[in-house]
């Protein structure tokens, strides 16, 4: 937003040069994008609207010099008694509605200085009274409209009636249809102006105007922000609101307009402000205890010192009977809260280049371990699941894979062809947000497809909840997706690598007796299972039998439909049965005394043999519990309906060293028993 440096420095009295402002401000309050003698382009942050004006940036400067600002004086003269009755139908969008009556007004052309100021600022000079009121707004942040008051009478704040229309004050003379979402101030006829963005031509100043109704309003943001993106319509003063203004700015404005306008148009105040401010907004106090700032900045920071920051801010500062501060805040001051914000003050103040670093104080002990089972404690139960999933995170990480976070809504083109019922949202942002996901890996694979633009693999995850219906009485399914896609990895390599993931995240977990299956669908969403290749998926089960996931290869349907172009497996594991059924304690398992065995065994079975099959059967035929583990290394796809599956024996005895016969009876008895279940042929 730019600014002229002119103004500003007539208004703090600063001796400092452009630049030297411009960096003050950059290292403590607004990055300066632009620097001239003439202006300063300051990006002003969203929770600062009290510096959305020339006043509040001048002030602003004053607080960064160390120094009190002196606000400037505004007066008017009363004349004869004038009175508009306003009726405020909407109280919560319209927080306050002031008015005030100039009589007298001559409109002509704005004095050389006010359009010099105005056109610097980017605003064309229309009239010496709209050019007042566009001068007040640049200067105290509060927008206002004028009204000739010949062309209204009773003044009523409402919300629009569908279908009703206002032609705007502009050059095009543009009509807005409204609905009643909008706010409007109107007569006992008609919308007058839309209120908070846009006057209407039918009460706008004119020529022949003698009379002027100045109006000054604080709206609640949330209602101008709706109706300005709804009609399309952006101005200086919509984006004033939208930010949030100070309501107790109204008056101020109506005062320093009356002045601005018995100097440059002869008008004259007639009776006092019309004002409506149903609920008005008391400056906020802060109990700020001894030492509260030095123990939030880690830096010791004498009170004095924080009731002068403080002061020069704008804040009234009162000494506490029992100790400490008593801050008021003044209302322009929306971003200040407590405490702690108040420290924010002072550091950034002080510097915060002038904070030592030091290292955080961590106790060893922690209260919360100490709770009894009867108690409850929800935000505790959440750190130790968010302390397991961040655990899950970095192994996944490790593992080469990169974790990713998507929205959780669907377009109807996924929703479709993931075939899954879910829940529609009253008013989805746009029509690719509009339907709750039922499972992770619908957007993870959208993402992994805009990702292969710069890499021929790609390997994501990501943790967080899903919407499903069935499920509606509980919470949220947590859930962790993996995605591995790949134009140059078959996919059955593809498989393999993040099965042995998933294989890591369940021994990590200490999960023992997992093992993966084809059987049942998995939790309640047949949509997803769907979408894999068909004898290309495998459930997996803890030891009890429950599913707690699922890997698979996608469907060459699925991969055509999104234009995945390369060869693509999922899974997804539900997040809180993993963590939960995980084992919180670990064994120590001592050192072998006697050395291992490898046999290596390779034989040809059908090509719809499961290797997890082969590998179950392999170790049933250990009848000395000789068999330490079976590890597959090597799948060969053959063109005769058989396929090549050789696996690594690894045998070891807890009381010997194993010799050549041991070995041999194991691999014999293993071949055997593969032959008469599985009619495999050792190779």
């Amino acid at each position: 937003m730019k600014f002229s440096w002119e103004w500003i420095k007539e208004l703090s009295d600063t001796t400092l040069t452009p630049q030297v402002a411009a960096d003050l401000f950059t290292a403590k309050s607004f990055e300066v994008k632009e620097v001239s003698d003439d202006i300063l382009d300051i990006d002003i942050l969203p929770n600062r609207p009290d510096c959305l004006s020339h006043i509040g940036i001048a002030r602003e400067l004053c607080a960064l010099e160390e120094r009190q600002f002196v606000a400037p004086e505004y007066e008017y003269n009363i004349s004869e008694h004038s009175f508009v009755e306003i009726d405020v139908q909407d109280p919560e969008g319209c927080i306050r509605f002031s008015a005030l009556i100039i009589k007298g007004v001559k409109v002509r052309p704005s004095p050389e200085w006010l359009v010099r100021r105005l056109e610097l600022l980017g605003l064309r000079s229309i009239n010496n009274v709209v050019d007042a009121t566009n001068l007040v707004m640049l200067e105290l942040g509060q927008p206002m409209h004028a009204f000739d008051l010949a062309k209204v009478g009773h003044l009523v704040v409402r919300r629009a009636r569908s279908g009703e229309t206002v032609r705007a004050l502009d050059e095009a003379r543009t009509e807005y249809t409204l609905d009643e979402s909008i706010l409007v101030v109107a007569d006992a006829n008609k919308p007058l102006s839309i209120a908070g963005i846009k006057g209407g031509a039918d009460s706008g100043i004119s020529d022949d105007t003698t009379d002027v109704l100045l109006e000054a309003a604080c709206w609640k943001p949330e209602a101008i922000r709706v109706a300005s993106k709804k009609l399309g319509l952006k101005t200086d003063a919509s984006m004033r609101f939208s930010y949030g203004t100070d309501p107790n700015l109204t008056a101020p404005a109506l005062i320093c307009a009356a002045d601005l306008l018995a100097r440059i148009a002869d008008g004259q105040a007639s009776g006092g402000i019309i004002d409506k401010y149903q609920s008005p907004m008391m400056s906020q106090v802060i109990a700020l205890p001894d030492n509260a700032i030095s123990e939030l900045l880690g830096m010791n920071v004498q009170k004095e010192r924080v009731e002068e920051i403080l002061t020069n801010l704008g804040c009234e500062v009162k000494e506490r009977p029992n100790g400490g501060l008593l801050v008021h805040i003044p209302t322009r001051r929306l971003d200040i809260n407590g405490p702690e914000d108040l420290a924010e003050e002072v550091g950034r103040i002080i510097g915060y280049d002038k904070i030592p670093s030091k290292a955080p104080i961590v106790f060893s002990y922690d209260e919360r371990s100490e709770l009894r089972e009867d108690s409850v404690n929800c935000a505790w139960d959440e750190y130790s699941f968010i302390r397991e999933r961040n655990s899950i995170s970095s192994l996944l990480v490790g593992a080469g894979y990169t974790e990713i976070y998507s929205y959780a809504f669907l377009s109807d083109f996924l929703k479709d062809l993931f075939a899954g019922d879910s829940y529609e949202l009253a008013q989805p942002r746009s029509s690719e947000y509009k339907w709750l996901c039922r499972s992770l890996v619908p957007r993870m694979l959208v993402n992994a497809r805009d990702n292969l633009r710069f890499n021929d693999s790609v390997k994501i995850f990501e943790t967080g909840h899903v919407f499903i219906p069935e499920l509606a009485k509980g919470k949220e399914p947590s859930r962790i997706g993996l995605v591995s896609v790949s134009r140059t990895v078959k996919p059955a390599d593809l498989f393999a690598e993040l099965k042995g993931v998933i294989d890591l995240i369940l021994e990590r977990a200490g999960i023992a007796g997992s093992f993966y299956d084809d059987a049942g669908p998995f939790l309640w969403d047949e949509g997803i299972v769907k979408s894999t290749t068909p004898k290309k998926l495998a459930m997996i089960r803890i030891e009890t039998g429950e599913a707690i996931g699922f890997i698979g290869v996608v469907s060459p349907r699925v991969v055509d439909a999104l234009k995945l172009k390369s060869n693509a497996v999922i899974a997804e594991l539900d997040l809180r049965m993993l963590i939960s059924s995980a084992q919180k304690e670990r064994e120590f398992e001592p050192l072998p005394k006697y050395p291992s065995v490898i046999r290596d065994i390779a034989v040809l079975v059908p090509a719809d043999t499961k290797i997890g099959d082969i590998m179950k059967i392999a170790q049933s035929a250990d009848t000395e519990k000789l068999v330490r583990d079976i590890d597959v290394f090597d799948i060969f796809d053959g063109s005769d309906g058989k396929k090549s599956v050789a696996f690594h024996v690894l045998m070891r005895a807890d009381d010997r060293t194993l010799t050549d016969e041991d070995a041999n009876k194991v691999e014999t008895e293993i071949k055997k028993i593969l032959q008469e279940k599985l009619g495999a042929q050792a190779r």
